[in-house]
């Protein structure tokens, strides 16, 4: 997976430029890799129909409900022998074995000859569920079948796979061994097997608890439309756990790849609120390691076996799972009873379709009409000769970031991964662009390329480099502009970055213009401050000295001068003075 990326979808450009031809979408099975996209696509176009088994229904409905996506689209259940016509178009159908119930190959007849995809199948010839329809298949074979479209997972491993029957009695004799609690992980989209265990436990007096986003909608949706039919009371609630002795509870749980956030992983971790690992627990993988998922899991048993759990392994401690892909011998069964006149290997790596093709070949199919091509070329049929056109269709892929999906979101990765590989170094100048100079010294902040405190030197001359090259611009480029600061600062400092660090981050200039501070006007002549007189007061007269008098006061006595400075005699001992006060 890229960076932060929940999925992968194809580019629908093309179909959104033909959705007046669309008549129906057909769907072969329920699996994610197979439906997963649908909730995107409605986003962006309307499908009229949508044709799929009745499980693969109710899993699509379920996306879309879960992401709330309004649509008028019409599903409509496919059975084996259903038979949908388009003006001269006809698409038929046959059931095939897969690890999921309701899986169909299909055939779509024109004027121009006849294409059969087989979709993901396997052959057993003991299933637990539905048998592959060969009757179907021969008939398809002799009415003329132009070109076959088939799985091409397994085409690499010789023989033919193992059955599912021999794959539950190991199962069932470890199940009989655990004296503990069992945890059983598998793929949660594995519903065939998910349903079989179930009924299995039961049979063995356990109650199943299950866990894990992904499980417990498979198995809900599985008991909705019918095909678990076990007791109400053996599926239990994770709050119910408690009320049993530990050897009567059966977990079923998400985590057989090793998932960070898998419920096993967490209960691995002490991170899960309702269970925990405890010693003497068994835990059962019943799956098989998906290619760059082996190292998770080594991490997630050595967890594990750190608490005392008893893990069983497939291969190593047993059969403990086979594929939903057909090997070589089920391939030769295929090409011996379809009779194609041309063959398109697909749904696997290269070096898988290159194996395919030569089991085709070895059946029977002449070389030159066997192709193996890329995704987005187009091969043209007319009048029952094939041949790959020169026209190619762009794919994708489109990443899913969140809930967006958009080719917009592809260059947004493309960042993120250069993120993750060589960080960034925000480069901060300031200029003053009225007297063309800088104003202080450059500033840098880095975040996943270097650790400052220990590439001072560096730093220093980084800083000497954003300096010198932006005034070399700035005084010498006539009219610059932001961008020839930005781009000559990133000129200067990748190849510095590479010398030293062998790093190519992602460097962001920011240039920000400042201006001197605007000066006062008369700010050179400065005027002597006169102190603030506060006119809300009333003037308070100086006391008037009188001269003294013996007795009572003189009414013809004048008022005294207050602006005259008056001359008091000095008083005597006997003759005290007396003061008039004169508001």
């Amino acid at each position: 997976w890229q960076t932060g990326i929940q999925g992968i979808i194809p580019d629908y450009t093309y179909l959104k430029a033909n959705n007046h031809k669309i008549k129906a979408i057909f769907i072969t099975h329920g699996h994610e890799d197979h439906i997963g996209a649908i909730p995107y696509l409605l986003q962006e176009l309307h499908i009229p129909k949508i044709y799929a088994p009745k499980i693969g229904c109710e899993y699509i409905k379920a996306k879309l409900a879960e992401r709330k996506i309004k649509h008028n689209t019409e599903f409509i259940e496919i059975e084996k022998d259903m038979v949908v016509e388009y003006d001269q178009i006809s698409v038929d159908f046959w059931t095939v074995q897969h690890s999921i119930p309701d899986a169909f190959g299909i055939r779509v007849t024109t004027p121009n000859g006849s294409v059969a995809d087989t979709g993901d199948f396997r052959i057993d010839y003991t299933p637990i569920g539905a048998h592959t329809d060969f009757d179907k298949l021969e008939r398809i074979g002799k009415e003329d079948l132009t070109i076959l479209f088939s799985d091409s997972t397994n085409a690499m491993r010789p023989d033919h796979s193992p059955t599912e029957q021999g794959i539950l009695q190991d199962i069932e004799k470890m199940i009989k061994e655990g004296k503990k609690r069992v945890f059983f992980t598998t793929f949660a989209s594995n519903i065939e097997r998910v349903v079989a265990v179930i009924e299995m436990a039961e049979r063995l007096g356990k109650k199943v608890c299950p866990f894990g986003r992904s499980m417990v909608n498979g198995i809900k949706i599985a008991s909705r439309v019918g095909y678990i039919k076990v007791n109400p009371n053996t599926i239990i609630d994770k709050k119910q756990i408690a009320k049993y002795d530990p050897n009567e509870i059966f977990i079923l749980t998400t985590g057989s790849q090793g998932e960070e956030m898998a419920a096993l992983s967490r209960m691995a971790r002490g991170q899960h609120h309702q269970v925990t690992i405890e010693k003497d627990d068994l835990i059962i993988f019943s799956s098989s390691a998906i290619p760059g998922n082996r190292m998770k899991i080594e991490l997630l048993i050595n967890q594990l076996t750190k608490l005392g759990a008893i893990i069983k392994e497939n291969g190593i401690d047993g059969r403990l799972h086979t594929s939903g892909h057909a090997y070589k011998d089920e391939h030769r069964t295929v090409f011996r009873k379809s009779t194609p006149s041309y063959f398109i290997p697909f749904h696997g790596e290269y070096r898988m379709s290159v194996a395919h093709a030569q089991t085709a070949i070895e059946s029977g199919v002449p070389e030159e009409n066997v192709f193996i091509i890329d995704n987005g070329q187009v091969v043209e049929m007319v009048d029952r000769k094939v041949r790959i056109s020169g026209e190619f269709i762009d794919p994708g892929p489109i990443y899913i970031d969140g809930i967006t999906a958009s080719k917009s979101t592809n260059k947004v990765i493309a960042e993120r991964e250069k993120l993750a590989d060589s960080g960034f170094v925000n480069v901060v100048v300031a200029i003053n662009k009225k007297k063309n100079v800088i104003v202080g010294r450059p500033r840098l902040i880095s975040r996943g390329t270097l650790f400052v405190k220990s590439s001072q030197e560096l730093m220093k001359e980084a800083q000497r480099l954003v300096h010198g090259s932006t005034l070399y611009t700035i005084k010498n480029k006539k009219d610059w502009t932001v961008n020839d600061v930005k781009a000559i600062i990133k000129e200067r400092l990748e190849p510095l970055f590479y010398k030293v660090k062998r790093r190519r981050p992602i460097i962001i200039p920011v240039v920000m213009f400042v201006e001197d501070k605007p000066k006062k006007a008369n700010d050179s002549k400065k005027k002597p401050v006169a102190k603030k007189q506060n006119n809300n007061k009333k003037p308070v007269a100086k006391k008037a000295p009188v001269k003294k008098q013996n007795g009572n006061k003189n009414p013809n006595q004048k008022k005294p001068n207050l602006n005259k400075k008056p001359v008091s005699k000095k008083p005597t001992t006997q003759n005290k003075p007396v003061v008039n006060k004169q508001k």
